[in-house]
């Protein structure tokens, strides 16, 4: 957390390191009574997908904020979040960001979630095929995610618009902000 004190947080929806996090009423109103495993995970969720994050601002990389998050909310690559496998994740994800009440924010970050899910396919090599046939259809479809991630692309840019507003000419220095970079301000 060397980039970041708890102080960075106390800005978001909810604190995710207030003392006695998941006894906070609303955090038990959103998610109920929460195990400790469950505790972290709803603090991974709440790092990355509150719209008032610093880790957005500071780390515009989704990967790289991922890792962040879970670093920061005491979870492993072994937890199944970063793919959204994880049993219960992407109802906390629902919930959490209806609870903020932004739809621009909403598809923001659904959308972003799932370029980078058509880029990990689109990385994909094509290996299993029995004819040139079926090569050329893996080849196709490939094709149509790159066109469907331009289309991405351009929603995101779109949503980023509507969110930062009058502040555009902003938008571009805080989206290439990077850790090293803040470290030197």
């Amino acid at each position: 957390m060397a980039l970041f004190t708890e102080e960075d947080f106390k800005v978001l929806t909810i604190d995710p390191f207030a003392k006695s996090f998941a006894k906070q009423k609303i955090v038990e109103q959103l998610f109920g009574k929460l195990n400790p495993s469950e505790d972290a995970v709803i603090k991974y969720v709440i790092l990355l997908y509150d719209s008032k994050s610093p880790l957005r601002l500071k780390i515009p990389l989704l990967s790289d904020r991922k890792k962040e998050c879970a670093e920061l909310a005491g979870l492993s690559v072994k937890d199944n979040i970063f793919d959204l496998s994880h049993p219960k994740i992407v109802s906390y994800v629902n919930t959490y960001l209806r609870y903020q009440q932004s739809k621009v924010w909403s598809i923001l970050a659904a959308n972003e979630e799932v370029l980078w899910q058509y880029q990990s396919e689109l990385l994909t090599p094509i290996t299993q095929f029995k004819t040139d046939k079926d090569k050329l259809q893996a080849l196709e479809i490939k094709s149509k995610l790159m066109a469907e991630c331009d289309a991405i692309i351009k929603r995101i840019e779109s949503y980023e618009e509507k969110l930062f507003g009058d502040n555009s000419d902003k938008k571009d220095k805080i989206l290439s902000m990077t850790p090293e970079a803040i470290s030197n301000l």
